[in-house]
Order: C-alpha cells, then structure tokens, then sequence
C-alpha cells in the first residue's frame, strides 16, 4: 500500500509502505473520453426560456480519462532508475463545476460538489444535475462577447487515494484508569466520538499522563505531534468503531499501574491523499457548442412551434449489464392524436432529441413515457423489466435514472494490482430482499455489473468479496454496504499493514551446555535452498528477542524458515567445541523456544 509522503524531490511519487523500490504516482491532468467515432462523450443539457434567460434543471454527463504521462518522463529520471512505477490507485471522486477568472487562478463561483464513478483505473463517469450555483455558471459559459463573456468554466475533480501515513518510532505509556477517566470527562457523552474528538481530547490531556519512550531510530519530536500520533494509534488498538464513530474498547485491560497501558507509534496508519485535476469545459464548448448532442437547450413549449423534446440517459449501460433501455414517448401531434416515438439506447447513445410540433388546440403536448430494461445475466437469458403504464414528463427534458427505468446497475471491476495476491475474488451480494447472488472476477474477467431491480434497489445491499489463493484459501479483502456509484476492489486491500512478530527464547538447560546459540530466521513457507541467508539474533538465557517480517499478501501464511546457529561445550571438561549449522525447518508459531540442538 502507498505511504502518504512523498518522495523529497517528487511530490506527486509516493513509495510503498514495504517495498522501497515500488512507487505510486498521481495522474497528471484528466481528459475527456471520446467514442468509436471520435465523438466527445459529454453533454451539458441547459433550460432557457423563449428569450434565452437561463432556467434551473439542466444535466452536465461526462466520461473522463486520468491520465498518467508523467510515469514516461520520471521513468528516465536517473534518482529512479530500478524502481517500478505505477499510477495511484483512485478509490474515490467528486467533482464541481467552477467558474475561474481571466487569470485562471481566481475562483469567482463554484457548485456543489456531486460524486464520481470511479469506473477503472483510468476512467471516470460523471452525472451531475445542475443546481442554481451551476446554472449561474454555464450562463457566464454561453454569455456572448458584447455582455462580457464568454467566462472560463472548467470541472474541477477532486480524487482521493487511500494510503497509510508512516509512524513514529516511539512508544506512549500511561496509567490506563487515569487516562480512561479522563477521555470519558473530554469526548462526548452521548455516542460514539468522532476522529477529530479523538484527536482534540488527546491535545487535552493533563501534561505528564502520556509519557514517550524514543525507540531506535528516533528523532526529537514536539509533544502535540507525538499526541496526535498517540490518538490516531490509539483508534487501531484501545478504541473500536461504532458506526462513524469510535468508542473505548471494553476489551482493554484498566489497570492503576503505572505505566500498565503502553502502546507502540510506529507502525503506518490508514491516510489518504488528494489530489485535484481541473478540465476546460470552455475549451470543449469552443469546440463542440454547435453539436446539438453536446451542447443541448431546452426551450419551453408553444402551441404549433417546432420544439425539442430531450431523452437522456443517466444510467451507465454495459452488454454484460443493464445491456439496453427503450424508451418510448407518447405526445399530441398537430391534430391531437396521440404518437408514439422509441428511443433506443445502449452503450454508446447517452442523449437523443426529437423534434415535434404541438397540437393547436387541447392541454399541449402531453408528453409522457415509459421504459423496457434489458438486463444482461451470465450463462441464462436476459431479465427485461417494464414499466405498464406512461409516466407524465414536467416540461421537454427527460433524464431515465434508475426510478424512471426501474433498475439499478452497479459496476464492480478489480483492480490489475489484486492478481499480484490472489487468482480469483468470489463477490456474495446479499439484498434485504430477493436471492443472493455470488459473482466471480479472474484476471480474464476482472470487472461484471450487479443489476438491482424491483425492491432490491430500494433498500441498502450488503456485499463481501473473498479473494481466494491457488491453493483454494480465502481471505475477505472487502464487506460493507454496496456503493450505489460503484464497487472497485484494490490489492492494496490484501497488503499487510504491519509485520509479524516471533519472540525468541533460549531455555537454561541449552543456556548452560552452549557457549553460543544463535538463530536465523528468514521469511519464507518452504524449506530454504542452499545458500540462503537470513537475520541472526544470538539468544541468552532469560532474555527474549524478537523478530519481525513481512507477509507479502494476507493470503500468504504466516510462516518462517529459521536454523540454529550453536557452539557446544564438551561436558567433561567444558572446553568449547565447533561451530556448528543445523538444518532449516519451517513454523508458523509467534513463541520460539529454543530447547535443544540437532543431534
């Protein structure tokens, strides 16, 4: 997993917690995706009056690309050379629109922001319903020369990457009652606390009740950074969460020792990193601002004028998905009968517009409408799902979400860094109603759709993904409620945050018919070949030593390799005797007691 803190001479380049040579870096800028036909894949749907006086309600769609050039030049920088380099993995998005000054520095106005999908590695999907801010905004967009404008718009994206901020080498102390009580007295009495409440009652701690023990490799440290240090550990070891929130964990034991509650700083803590990427929608609109299917307007309707009726589309569509949405309008045409128009749309039609002309007499167009889905579904025939009966539309615009078409369709991809750990991920998708369902992703298949329709979309989905190993065991690497924007499933999620330990003891009996024993350890779930080598601890009789190493993945067992290092004693006389290297053996558990030598 990526530490938060960049590399000293590259600020967007961030190493892996344990592999030095393994870094990350942040895209560069984002782009806007286009079609088999070189078409943009964008559209900004605006309402106007007869007069053009801009009105609320209109839809901003994109797809846009991340894009990493920046991997190709820091590849040839010389202080890099033997590190292999990556793009960060994105986990969320959000985006806004934003109104900047001629300068291009100043933010004159800005919406809301709205969230991403974050669909792949490279590529993001945005539907983004216009609110007043916005609206106010794309009129500065269109505003003709003479009325002072056009203004710079861009879609400013904020991207968070998840992360572990490095610790501190150094161990915090305290009376546990005495720190207890007086967390109990600083957080919040009705609920769980929050992170930031965490933080601001550690600041307010007493001074002296937290006492700080530098460990090897130690640098001086100010009071306030070891505190907060202390409560960020202390959310991963003395509290538990509880919702949002966390509360003090009743399995820690409270004594009134001193110094009987200890805790360690130094091992990483989950962090993330933003970053924030801004694309020109001035410079798309330059471009594109005569492509009706860009750059629509709805106008409001009048009796025999020729006006447009807009159908778009806010669902993500995918052949192994939702694969197709027909929709079909009902309206009055010039003599007051009523047509009927089908609109067809899959993965590549986001909009479509139709041109029509009212009634002269009667309640106008009275437009409405009503969907077929079709839902793809693996090795059966697919699902469609209907609407009977025509639903009203308010005005000329219609945006088909998932309540209009009656489905929700939610990707879930893996990203390429799983298979470094595991061959397969099996996804149990559980709805509080309707069948379970289980979906495996491989390499050869590393992203499918999950389609909730009916009742299943109404209420909250729980997930668990169980990525599995080749030998056929499985860890869980991700449960939770199923994101409505979208599932993506990291390797870093398999990565282990910290080492495991091995304490080491030397028993008297061995103590006293040796002169020298030593072990060497070496991580590893098989027997080492001829010529591997590891670390050596010499061991004492009542002393402990400790060992730490790494698992590559949570897969991985927890195992070592280790042989003894020994030089005996003749019994008669107690003269010393050769140096002598057992064999390697392989175990698993975290106590070692050395008791005798190979014979």
């Amino acid at each position: 997993m990526m530490l938060t803190r960049p590399l000293p001479d590259f600020p967007d380049v961030f190493p892996d917690h344990r592999d030095a040579h393994r870094l990350y870096v942040l895209p560069d800028r984002v782009a806007l995706a286009l079609d088999a036909d070189g078409l943009p894949r964008f559209t900004l749907l605006r309402r106007t009056t007869d007069d053009g006086t801009a009105q609320d309600g209109g839809l901003l769609q994109a797809f846009l690309a991340l894009d990493h050039a920046g991997l190709d030049a820091l590849a040839l920088e010389p202080s890099l050379a033997g590190h292999a380099l990556e793009p960060a993995p994105v986990a969320q998005a959000e985006a806004r629109l934003v109104l900047r000054g001629v300068s291009g520095d100043l933010v004159q106005a800005a919406g809301q922001w709205q969230p991403v999908a974050v669909g792949s590695a490279d590529a993001l999907s945005l539907t983004h319903h216009l609110g007043p801010d916005d609206t106010r905004i794309v009129t500065a967009l269109v505003r003709e020369a003479e009325a002072g404008g056009p203004e710079p718009v861009e879609l400013e994206l904020r991207l968070r990457v998840p992360g572990l901020r490095p610790g501190l080498p150094w161990v915090v102390t305290t009376t546990g009652t005495t720190l207890h009580d007086q967390l109990q007295a600083l957080l919040p009495a009705d609920g769980p606390a929050s992170a930031q409440e965490l933080d601001r009652a550690f600041l307010s701690l007493p001074a002296g009740l937290l006492r700080w023990q530098a460990q090897e490799g130690a640098v001086p440290a100010d009071t306030e950074a070891l505190a907060l240090q202390a409560a960020r550990s202390a959310r991963q070891s003395l509290f538990r969460r509880v919702g949002e929130g966390f509360e003090w964990h009743p399995g820690v034991p409270l004594t009134d020792a001193v110094d009987g509650l200890s805790w360690r700083l130094d091992l990483p803590l989950p962090d993330t990193v933003e970053r924030r990427l801004g694309w020109s929608v001035s410079e798309a609109h330059r471009q594109w601002a005569g492509n009706a299917l860009a750059f629509p307007v709805v106008t409001p309707f009048r009796p025999m004028q020729r006006v447009t009726v807009h159908v778009l589309c806010a669902l993500p569509l995918h052949p192994r998905g939702l694969a197709q949405l027909d929709v079909e309008l009902r309206y009055r045409g010039p003599s007051g009968a009523w047509v009927h128009h089908t609109f067809r749309f899959d993965a590549r039609t986001g909009l479509h517009a139709l041109s029509v002309v009212g009634p002269a007499f009667g309640r106008g167009l009275e437009l409405s409408h009503r969907c077929l889905a079709v839902v793809a579904q693996d090795g059966q025939l697919p699902l469609t799902v209907s609407s009977p009966d025509f639903v009203p539309v308010q005005g000329l615009q219609l945006v088909i979400g998932e309540a209009e078409a009656g489905v929700r369709p939610v990707p879930v991809a893996a990203d390429p860094s799983l298979w470094a750990h595991a061959v397969a991920v099996r996804l149990v998708v559980t709805p509080a109603s309707g069948p379970t369902r289980s979906i495996e992703l491989n390499p050869q298949t590393p992203d499918a759709w999950v389609c909730l329709t009916g009742d299943e979309r109404l209420t909250p989905v729980t997930a668990q993904a169980m990525a599995r190993a080749g030998d056929g065991a499985e860890q869980p690497c991700w449960s939770g409620t199923l994101p409505t924007e979208g599932l993506r499933l990291n390797g870093w999620a398999l990565e282990p945050t910290a080492p495991e330990t091995v304490d080491l003891r030397l028993a008297e009996p061995l103590a006293g018919a040796t002169a020298l024993v030593a072990v060497e350890l070496l991580a590893s779930d098989t027997v080492p070949a001829d010529g591997a080598s590891g670390t050596l601890l010499t061991l004492e009789a009542g002393q402990a030593r400790r060992w730490s190493y790494w698992r590559r993945s949570l897969l991985q067992p927890r195992s070592y390799a280790w042989r003894l290092h020994w030089v005996g004693r003749d019994p008669a006389t107690g003269a010393t005797r050769p140096l002598r290297v057992g064999p390697w053996r392989v175990d698993q558990t975290p106590e070692l007691l050395v008791e005798q030598v190979p014979t």
